[in-house]
């Protein structure tokens, strides 16, 4: 299994690369991004400010001993965009959503609405490389907060973006609860894990 620990703060930039390329061509992240954005660069800024952010407000953001994978949770009760997170989010949410930033903003709303309110560990964003995915490091990422999920006694939460990950997430103990079309866009898949 993949050594995970905490990101360091030097090493922000080199997970927002590492989550864009886990992304490239996701189909909510694809549908949310100005079709005119240099995608790889763009939203490496708009990754590494979203793990910067978290790392700040107590949030944790894990990696694999050599940057191949990136998880970025919420601790509970801090998954809500705050109006300062927001305001950090502005400048690489209109460099890489451009035309579609307030599509964006709509989405996030919507989501936020959805997402269930008791005490729990959130997933925000989960990514491998493309070039290292299938040897253990999203499960090693996930696995680090679910154990400490089933020792606190705390479910855990995460909203999936594709059909075939939603297996993935099962066989850590997330099972589906809802599945809603954003607004004028495309499937989610809401999941939520009991603790063990």
């Amino acid at each position: 299994m993949p050594l995970v620990r905490p990101a360091l703060a030097e090493e922000l930039q080199q997970v927002g690369t590492t989550l864009a390329a886990s992304f490239d061509g996701d189909p909510v992240w694809s549908w949310l991004a100005s079709p005119q954005a240099d995608w790889s660069r763009r939203a490496a800024a708009w990754f590494a400010t979203e793990a910067r952010i978290q790392m700040a407000g107590g949030g944790e953001v894990l990696v694999d001993d050599q940057l191949r994978g990136a998880a970025i949770w919420a601790q509970p009760d801090h998954w809500k965009t705050s109006p300062r997170e927001l305001v950090s989010l502005v400048r690489p949410s209109l460099q890489l959503f451009r035309g579609n930033t307030l599509r964006s903003l709509r989405t996030i709303n919507t989501m936020e609405k959805l997402h269930p309110t008791p005490p729990h560990w959130y997933l925000a964003i989960l990514g491998t490389d493309p070039s290292h995915q299938g040897h253990g490091i999203g499960s090693a990422l996930i696995g680090a907060i679910t154990d400490r999920c089933d020792d606190q006694g705390l479910p855990a939460y995460l909203e999936s973006s594709k059909e075939r990950n939603v297996a993935f997430y099962a066989r850590h103990g997330f099972e589906v609860t809802g599945q809603p079309h954003l607004p004028g866009g495309p499937k989610i898949w809401l999941m939520w894990r009991e603790p063990r």
